[in-house]
């Protein structure tokens, strides 16, 4: 019988794997953006936001073929409130959260569209069949547009470039986000089993510990790519991975489970934070004063760009600890 120290090394074991994993991540796909001539921002939308996103993936997915509806769906939902609230808010305390053009009006505008379309579909408690069949050629069709959007775009210059191959760099970004998998899964699986023993409801451990748990990828990264000062990195990741959980992860999900069925009115308030919280993040950046780089966009003018301020980034993470302090007096 496994015992509840176990548990606690696992989830201390899969924290230390993430944070390594994360920040060789961060300087890998980085090179990898140079030496293929991709800006760094598309890297961080792509190649870090998706591959941090795969442990909820798989733990969606897994819980959704098990039959476990309310950690598949609560985790999507729990994981984008903990992105926003909680992962971007503290990289941008760490660091100016520098957001470009492109995330503000292509990016963010994306999320809040899937978000509120997600929340629509969501809010009679059932994730069905047409549901992940929709999601899932949405996920396709943006993914189209990521790679047309990011052919014919200046490489960015100021990035860390390790002294490695291209195929090293591919390498070693697959072996790392295969680590990021693994070390979630070793958490995740820790977290739910201190969980279970002490008989917290399913939803809430898709909401909370597995949410938490799932988006630590997306936490090492942001805090990695906000100390060394790769600003683009910081919002792309977060946004790019919200858009994946949404389409990808509810998308293979319902096509799995066909028909997940979660309590409606348990799950209204979670997916009703998770409108407000992106909705707030929308107006944190776009109330922010634009600027302008240096640098050139298209070759014409300028580049834009929003510098959201710290007090801005602490209304979102007391948005998400008041939120949290809910689930935790519902619990109780």
């Amino acid at each position: 019988m496994i015992s509840i120290f176990q548990f606690i090394l696992a989830v201390a074991v899969g924290f230390i794997v993430l944070c390594w994993s994360a920040n060789r991540l961060v300087e890998v796909a980085s090179t990898l953006a140079f030496r293929l001539g991709m800006p760094l921002l598309t890297i961080g939308v792509t190649v870090v936001a998706f591959g941090t996103s795969a442990p909820e993936l798989m733990v969606s997915s897994v819980a959704a073929f098990n039959g476990s509806g309310g950690i598949a769906i609560g985790n999507v939902v729990g994981s984008n409130i903990v992105n926003i609230g909680l992962i971007l808010a503290i990289g941008g305390l760490i660091a100016p959260l520098v957001v470009k053009a492109r995330i503000v009006y292509r990016e963010l505008s994306i999320l809040l569209i899937t978000t509120i379309g997600a929340a629509l579909m969501l809010m009679d408690g059932t994730l069905s069949l047409w549901d992940g069949i929709i999601f899932s050629v949405a996920f396709f069709a943006y993914s189209f547009y990521l790679l047309k959007s990011s052919t014919g775009q200046e490489a960015e210059q100021d990035i860390p470039v390790l002294p490695i191959t291209t195929p090293r760099a591919f390498a070693e970004s697959l072996v790392m986000l295969v680590i990021l998998v693994l070390g979630s899964q070793l958490l995740v699986w820790g977290a739910k089993g201190i969980a279970l023993a002490m008989g917290v409801n399913e939803l809430i451990i898709g909401l909370t510990l597995v949410a938490f748990g799932t988006s630590l990828p997306e936490l090492a990264a942001v805090v990695v790519s906000a100390r060394k000062g790769l600003h683009d990195m910081t919002a792309a990741t977060v946004i790019g991975s919200n858009i994946f959980n949404i389409l990808a992860v509810l998308g293979l999900s319902g096509i799995i489970g066909q028909d997940i069925v979660v309590d409606a009115s348990a799950l209204r308030i979670d997916i009703l934070t998770m409108v407000a919280i992106t909705v707030l993040l929308a107006v944190v950046v776009y109330s922010s004063k634009a600027t302008f780089d240096a640098e050139k966009e298209h070759g014409n003018s300028p580049a834009s760009t929003w510098k959201v301020s710290g007090y801005k980034c602490l209304l979102l993470l007391f948005t998400f600890i008041a939120y949290t302090s809910w689930l935790i007096i519902k619990s109780i």
